[in-house]
């Protein structure tokens, strides 16, 4: 109820803002403030019963006079107080208790048409309930008119059965805003299961949603599991199935889709509103065919926070196209930027999409199409897709890698079509854990996708991790249905053949080698916090531990491997089998012959390793090397090395730097960027310093009170001296950072007592 009041007291005092040297108390029910309103709502119409008509007496007036009019005749007339009351025909007096005085307007009005009026657009009754009535020459027929119309009639029989209901009407009330308040509780709970459902995907319908069926769809059995534990919704509940289509229902599949649309729209304000904050955002589109073979299109916006400079990475829309060519995908890109009222063309400052030609041709392609209209959005080919390329070219490169992961994709289709097999595949990985003494989780041997290269450091690991299972299963296979099927006994043969031979074991563990640099390195890129100067340094470190393998130690481990595998295994390995050689006649003119490598493992280094190295670290640097032009050049400027280079020497900066970003970027001025980049290099270390050292004392040099206090109680009496060690490991420590500001921060700290360093704090600095 306090809230309703204040509610009235701010409209009512909102219309009374423009009167000048009026008594509040006195105004409080003057009629010409409500003739105001719009709408009149039941807390308005309570407060001005509370309070009655305003009829004020002559002789309580100011100038104890009514305020007055002079006509043509220069005759005064004004409002007698005398019309409050009417007089009848015995002589009697009759309070007019629907007449109310404005004495700010100089009017009457009848409060009774005002509250409960029914045809108050006819101009007889708007001057007595909107403009006011104040022809003073006629006023007592004007008024004895007004009294017998047939809608002040009705208007004054319904205040009087208002005065007679008063008891019954705040339980109504009361009863009205109890609803509300449960309808609202009801709702809060609903979005809730709403925003869980969607942030898990899962379904909202069901095929039978009737209140009697056992599995109404995820939505109403979520709101049925709910309204255990919530009595509102309980009870809302039980009143939906009493009385059915009678009662408003908010969990109808109508009521669903609003609420899915408000929390959408809701998300996507709040994205906008962060956008339009930081003026600058990216695009990432791609598309890919949903459950129902319908290709939808996905655009993905980052954007870095305002504050804080965190990178964020939010769905904004998802359309279904059948035609993607270059032009239809402008086309939805131009409708979603428009729906969410987005200054694409100043604002956009890159995109980023898959090597399509529909998405990056320097013609029609999608990237084309946008640049035309902002210049500055810089296109970058997806460098996970980019990377998948790569490994697709190295996966095919010869004959060893073709061998070795198509007869991975064939154990994974003669395991996985049969549930027998499958079943037999995970016993013996149980019976094998429990040899071992190991209670591995179960796997299953995975796909070589052509689309996915994960899916080749999956399909590998499981079958290196898990060979001898994988033999013991094909071997038990080829006894128990190899005599009655030839077919299912040749495939196991050939499998255990290849599987046992030193060419799988050496083929394996060489793309296991340059899987575990790659695999890691697919995750970092899809990171939503990645940025291209992040990226152009982590694929720097790539390349240069792929020409690492290039060396003659890096083959010499990778035999290692395979010796400590085969020690391991329960089966002997079939060594590399050296060729014939092929004599191949002289032709005219030909002097030498083809040099003939008859060791085996030579030829498989040469063949095979340096084939399979030499065409990833030729095809990383082929498809990385724009990375490192225009305005991805300058970024590397922002790297901590050339930081610290520019620190020590600010005139090493190139002539050109950052001309080619302001260029792309007219809005940033070239001078003004230089200026601040070489104050901020100046500045570097007490910036870094302002960041590095709180994290650093809040992790490990905050004292832990409670453990320093409970150790004394114990007799722990070489706090002294292990503090004293403690200080000399956390200087080494940190002045591998920043030396001055460590060791001031340390000369201050040692003055304090050194006992109140707990010991275990110690021994982590030990």
């Amino acid at each position: 109820m306090g809230d309703c009041e204040f509610r009235k007291d701010t409209e009512i005092n909102s219309c009374l803002k423009n009167e000048d040297d009026m008594d509040m108390d006195t105004i409080k029910n003057d009629p010409a403030i409500f003739a105001k309103m719009s709408f009149l709502t039941p807390e308005i119409k309570d407060y001005i019963l509370k309070f009655g008509p305003c009829q004020p007496l002559q002789d309580d007036l100011p100038n104890k006079i009514f305020p007055y009019e002079i006509n043509k005749e220069k005759i005064k007339r004004s409002f007698n107080d005398k019309h409050y009351f009417r007089i009848l025909s015995d002589k009697s007096k009759c309070h007019r208790d629907w007449l109310s005085y404005s004495l700010s307007k100089n009017k009457i009005f009848c409060i009774h048409c005002m509250l409960f009026g029914t045809n108050l657009h006819s101009n007889l009754e708007k001057s007595w309930t909107k403009e006011g009535f104040n022809k003073w020459k006629n006023c007592s027929f004007a008024i004895q008119r007004h009294e017998l119309t047939p809608d002040h009639v009705t208007s004054s029989l319904k205040f009087k059965l208002r005065q007679k209901n008063v008891p019954i009407l705040p339980s109504i009330e009361n009863n009205r805003k109890t609803q509300i308040a449960m309808n609202r509780h009801v709702l809060l709970e609903l979005i809730d299961i709403v925003i869980y459902m969607g942030r898990h995907n899962l379904a909202f319908r069901g095929h039978f949603e009737d209140w009697s069926s056992n599995s109404r769809g995820n939505f109403k059995d979520l709101v049925m599991l709910m309204s255990k534990n919530s009595g509102p919704l309980a009870e809302h509940i039980n009143r939906i199935q009493q009385n059915g289509k009678h009662e408003t229902s908010f969990v109808s599949w109508q009521r669903q889709n609003q609420l899915i649309e408000a929390i959408a729209e809701d998300i996507s304000f709040q994205v906008r509103s962060y956008i339009k904050a930081v003026r600058m955002f990216s695009i990432s589109i791609d598309t890919t065919f949903d459950s129902s073979r319908k290709e939808q299109i996905s655009f993905i916006i980052r954007y870095a926070d305002e504050v804080t400079g965190d990178v964020h990475e939010r769905l904004l829309a998802v359309k279904e196209s059948p035609v993607t060519s270059g032009k239809n995908l402008y086309d939805i890109f131009i409708n979603v930027m428009e729906a969410e009222n987005l200054n694409w063309k100043e604002e956009l400052v890159g995109q980023s999409y898959d090597g399509a030609s529909n998405m990056r041709g320097n013609y029609k392609g999608l990237q084309a199409h946008i640049k035309a209209e902002s210049p500055q959005a810089l296109f970058v080919w997806c460098h996970s897709h980019r990377l998948a390329l790569v490994v697709k070219q190295a996966v095919s490169c010869n004959s060893n890698a073709v061998d070795l992961f198509g007869n991975l994709e064939t154990l994974y289709v003669f395991l996985w079509c049969s549930k027998k097999r499958a079943a037999i595949f995970r016993e013996i990985q149980i019976e094998c854990g429990i040899i071992e003494g190991k209670k591995n989780p179960l796997h299953a041997v995975k796909r070589v996708s052509t689309t996915r290269w994960s899916s080749h450091s999956a399909a590998l690991n499981v079958v290196l991790k898990f060979h001898n299972a994988v033999l013991k299963t094909l071997n038990q296979i080829k006894d128990s249905e190899g005599s009655a099927d030839v077919v299912v006994g040749a495939n196991c043969s050939g499998l255990i053949s290849y599987l046992t031979s030193q060419r799988f074991l050496l083929t394996s563990l060489v793309f296991k080698t340059i899987f575990d640099i790659l695999e890691p390195v697919t995750r970092q890129l899809q990171s939503q916090d990645m940025d291209m100067l992040m990226a152009t340094n982590i694929l720097n470190n790539v390349i240069n531990q792929v020409k690492e393998l290039r060396n003659d130690s890096s083959f010499k481990r990778i035999l290692k491997m395979a010796d400590e595998f085969a020690e391991n295994s329960v089966v002997d390995f079939l060594p590399l089998v050296s060729s014939r050689p092929k004599r191949v006649p002289k032709k005219s003119g030909e002097l030498c012959r083809d040099e003939i490598i008859p060791c085996p493992m030579k030829k498989f280094k040469i063949d095979t390793y340096n084939v399979v190295v030499d065409i990833l670290l030729a095809e990383l640097i082929g498809r990385f090397e724009s990375t490192n032009i225009g305005p991805l050049k300058d970024l590397s400027l922002l790297s901590s090395r050339r930081i610290r280079e520019v620190q020590n020497n600010p005139h090493i900066v190139p002539c050109d730097a950052f001309e080619a970003l302001c260029t792309m970027y007219t809005q940033i001025d070239k001078n003004a960027l230089l200026t601040e980049y070489i104050e901020f290099c100046k500045n570097f270390t007490e910036i870094e310093n302002s960041i590095v050292l709180p994290k650093y004392l809040n992790k490990n040099v905050i004292v832990d009170y409670e453990e320093s206090l409970e150790l004394n109680a114990y007799g722990y009496d070489s706090m002294e001296e292990d503090s004293g060690n403690h200080g000399t490991n956390l200087k080494k420590h940190l002045a591998s950072h920043h030396n001055e500001l460590y060791e001031e921060f340390l000369e201050k700290g040692s003055k304090k007592d050194k006992k109140t360093v707990g010991v275990s704090k110690v021994k982590a600095h030990q």
